[in-house]
């Protein structure tokens, strides 16, 4: 019989050890592999060249399962790898790198939409859910979410993070809906996270414009901050809730890619 021919999969990035910024994993060593493709358009999307459909083919390289597990081991030792997009979620195929990857002693982290939940996602092991709220032009119905953590909680083998980004009250409205509407024992955490104001997404160097991308995030954290604080008592919050940022732009703001 003809042997069966491996899928490819678009790649945008693969590198690292470098420091994840957000959620659960803040502060975590951890290698990443960025596929291409997304099921959404946020307007204040910070990797639109790995979701838009010229960029994607623009800067791609289609590689084989092999070729991605041969990648992922020539990079430096890292305790995770970290699987984002775009959306991997989309790709099937990306699962058949778990477990040669865990018996290396690698564990898998994943971040995605909430949309699809292929049947790898729970043989990894950690996994940050990102539903978008209103300011990304496409809010995210989070019944699939409930249904998918519903049959796996509260015993399941992997982590979980919902991690919601905000940039208005609007959005942080939603996340507070999103957060009342899901059982403690869905998650391990759960992140109001303040997002990266777009206009300051093309810092070049580490002057002007990469301390005024600093000073964004940081003016946009203080009024999560204060949302968080005067809800007086409408919203009691669990002690897994976090206020969070893009740790990465506050280390590294002249960079776009590869951190």
């Amino acid at each position: 019989m003809p042997q069966r021919k491996e899928p490819k999969l678009p790649i945008m990035e693969l590198f690292g050890p470098t420091i994840q910024g957000e959620g659960i994993m803040t502060g975590t060593v951890t290698n990443f592999l960025r596929t291409g493709g997304c099921g959404l358009r946020c307007s204040w999307c910070d990797s639109l060249f790995a979701v838009l459909p010229k960029e994607i083919k623009a800067g791609r390289r289609m590689m084989t399962i092999s070729e991605i597990l041969k990648a992922v081991q020539a990079l430096p030792e890292a305790p995770y790898l970290t699987l984002t997009g775009g959306d991997p979620c989309l790709h099937k195929a990306l699962g058949d790198i778990i477990p040669v990857l865990n018996v290396a002693g690698v564990r898998i982290a994943v971040e995605t939409q909430g949309q699809l939940f292929p049947d790898w996602l729970e043989r990894t092991d950690v996994i940050t859910f990102s539903p978008k709220g209103p300011s990304s032009g496409n809010t995210v119905d989070t019944q699939d979410l409930y249904d998918w953590l519903g049959h796996r909680s509260p015993k399941r083998p992997f982590r979980v993070c919902i991690k919601i980004v905000v940039f208005s009250k609007r959005d942080f409205e939603y996340a507070l809906t999103v957060y009342n509407s899901l059982p403690h024992v869905f998650y391990d955490t759960f992140y109001f996270t303040t997002g990266t104001p777009t206009h300051l997404l093309d810092g070049s160097d580490i002057g002007d414009k990469g301390l005024e991308r600093i000073m964004g995030v940081i003016a946009l954290q203080q009024q999560l901050a204060m949302f968080m604080l005067n809800q007086k008592g409408t919203t009691k919050f669990n002690d897994k809730v976090h206020l969070g940022c893009q740790q990465h732009v506050l280390l590294w703001p002249d960079k776009d890619k590869g951190v």
